[in-house]
Parts: structure tokens; sequence; C-alpha cells
């Protein structure tokens, strides 16, 4: 899973502390010219996995790529890590806990942190999300999490690098998102299905789908609604032009969810908790509405159970790089090594050989020169 070290001891180094070689939360550390930045600080996406930054050592700053659990939900373990100042795009700021204090970064600009040049850009993954260049050893990338095909959030190709972390989520899956909504389609067409989302990533981006696409608008959870507004007014610059309107004119319209029909949307996305997890409770024994999970089944949660069992289905709506994507990438940067993250291990060979002939590794510590 991580590596736990003091130092990297090294002009400029890596370590990889959690989210390489396995799905887990990501978290990396970057030292260089003697500060030692972490990049994301995540909790799960599994229940109950943090990464382990007990032998991490004193962090200089913590710079955050978005506010997803997954990336940002391990704020509470800054205390070990000799609680560093928190970076963020000023979008993401907004998502995160007024406590921490975070510190904003422009969505694509760049800034000075802590002596270092950062440069960042829109990921097309969510509300705020960024990738991060640091100007060392040739350029260094961190994608986190990042798509081109989104629907709704915006995507700024990044600069040249020699390094480059990115984000591996699909492994070597390649079909486009408009074969995944082919696939959504006869689903659609039923008009009788809840779909537990995340508020703030896929479910966005399918009830944009639906209404661009549809007369009848979906039901939707009240944490959806208010996900819609604030991206439409706070996050509006994540977005891509015309979007925010859009997403303005769903929220006010759309129907609650009251009867289990027609197309409903709410969260969380795994059905662990929220208004998904009570739906999901009291329908799970019915033969109706089907249910239908579109991202990640993490262990142990109702949405790997109901997979399993049969009582639910799982359709992927792409929210991260394709194999090609990830190809391109690698070409556009010129990237000569290459870190694939949040994926197993197994996929090692086809990314390996997709990425030719930068080299691919998860093996860290890792010099960067």
């Amino acid at each position: 899973m991580g590596q736990g070290h003091q130092g990297i001891g090294r002009q400029a180094g890596l370590i990889a502390v959690s989210g390489c070689g396995a799905k887990g939360p990501a978290c990396f550390v970057v030292e260089t010219h003697g500060k030692r930045f972490m990049l994301d600080l995540g909790y799960g996406p599994q229940p109950g996995l943090w990464p382990d930054v007990d032998r991490v050592g004193r962090i200089d700053a913590l710079i955050l790529s978005h506010a997803h659990r997954d990336h940002a939900g391990g704020l509470d373990l800054r205390g070990k890590i000799g609680n560093p100042p928190v970076f963020a795009s000023a979008s993401a700021v907004r998502l995160l806990p007024a406590a921490i204090g975070a510190q904003p970064l422009p969505l694509a600009g760049e800034a000075d942190v802590l002596g270092i040049r950062v440069r960042t850009g829109r990921n097309g993954h969510a509300p705020g999300g960024v990738w991060l260049h640091f100007d060392l050893a040739g350029g260094f990338i961190y994608m986190g999490d990042h798509s081109v095909e989104s629907l709704i959030y915006a995507y700024d190709p990044p600069p040249a690098a020699a390094t480059l972390i990115l984000d591996a989520s699909y492994g070597a899956y390649d079909a486009p998102l408009a074969v995944c909504i082919e696939q959504f389609a006869p689903v659609f067409a039923r008009n009788a299905a809840l779909l537990p989302i995340p508020v703030g990533g896929r479910g966005p981006e399918i009830v944009f789908h639906l209404a661009r696409n549809r007369s009848q608008l979906p039901s939707l959870g009240v944490d959806l609604r208010a996900a819609l507004s604030r991206m439409a007014s706070e996050h509006s610059a994540s977005l891509h032009p015309d979007v925010a309107p859009e997403l303005t004119r769903i929220a006010r319209n759309a129907p609650s969810i009251t009867d289990p029909c027609g197309l409903m949307f709410t969260g969380l996305a795994d059905a662990a908790d929220g208004e998904a997890a009570r739906l999901v409770a009291k329908w799970e024994s019915e033969p109706a509405p089907e249910i239908v999970f579109t991202g990640y089944l993490p262990p142990g949660t109702p949405a790997q159970r109901l997979v399993n069992s049969g009582r639910a289905r799982y359709l992927r709506w792409n929210v991260h790089p394709r194999l090609s994507d990830n190809a391109a990438l690698v070409r556009a940067v010129g990237a000569t090594t290459v870190i694939p993250a949040f994926c197993e291990r197994k996929h090692l060979a086809a990314l390996s050989d997709a990425f030719a002939p930068a080299r691919v590794t998860m093996d860290t510590p890792l010099d960067l020169q």
C-alpha cells in the first residue's frame, strides 16, 4: 500500500504513501530543495481505509488536487505530519471544513508555494479539481483524478514534464463515454430506477445528460439538488461554458424523490449513508425500482452487496481517463517516467505497453531527475 519514510534524502524525490499499486486513498510526498510537500491526504474508498502516515515525518505543505473524500478525507491525520498548511484551489477550499484554514490556489494559473512554483489547471473531474505541475527535475505533474470526456467539467491540458503521476483508476479499460451512454439507454427508457451517485462527480454529469436529452427531468435527492445549485454558482469556473444555467434550471425544476417511480438520483454513491442508504433499505426487498450503481463498489458496502446478490446492477459512467486518454497524455507532456496511481499492480504490464517508451513504475522512493 504505502511506504513511510522520514525523508527522501535527494535533491528531488517522490514516495507513494498510498494510492500506488492498489485501490486506496491518495497520498504522495514530493521532496525538493529541503521542502516536503504532501499531495492529497485521502480516506477510503473502502470503509476504514486510511493512509499510513505514521513514519512519513514532518510535512511543510499539504496540497489537495480536489475535495473528494479519497483525496481529501484524511485531513484528521494532519497532526501526525506536523499540521502543515493546506493549499487547494479557491473553489475546492469552499468544500473543505472552514477550520482547516486552507489557502487558495488558482484554478488555472500559477502560485508560489514555499518558494516552489506550482502551476495548476482544471482536471475535468470535480468542482475545484486541479492537476499540479512543479518546476523541478525537468517538470513533475500530479494529475490527481482527471477526465477529458466530461460533459460538464472543463479540462486544461498540462504543460511538459519529465515525471507524471497519472490517474489509472480504470486500468486498461478503453471504452469511450459514448458507449457508456448507450448502455444506460435501456435503464433510462424504462424510467424506473434508483441511482445512488456522488453528488459532486458523476451524479451531476448523468442528470445533465438526461436534462439535455429528455423532456422529463429526473427526481433529485436533497443533497444532489443543493450540490447542483452550488456548482452553478460557487463552482461555475470549473464548468464548460453554458453548463451553469442548465444546472440551475435542473435544481429549480426537478421533482423530489417520493414514490419509487421515474429516474431517481441521490447520494451517497455506495448507499452506505444518506438518502440513498434509506431508500435502498426500503426498496431492496421489493422487485422495483431497479437499482443501478455507476462507480467503484467498495468492499463491505451496500453497493457491493446488492450487485453481488443480483438485486442491483453496475453500469460504468466514465469520470476517469481511459487507457488511450492516458497514453495521449504521456505523449503530450513528454513524460519519460510514469507512475500509474489508483489501480492494482496487475495492470502494470498493459500500462507499460501503452505508455512505451516511457518508464512505467509503481515502486518508490523514486529520484526525480
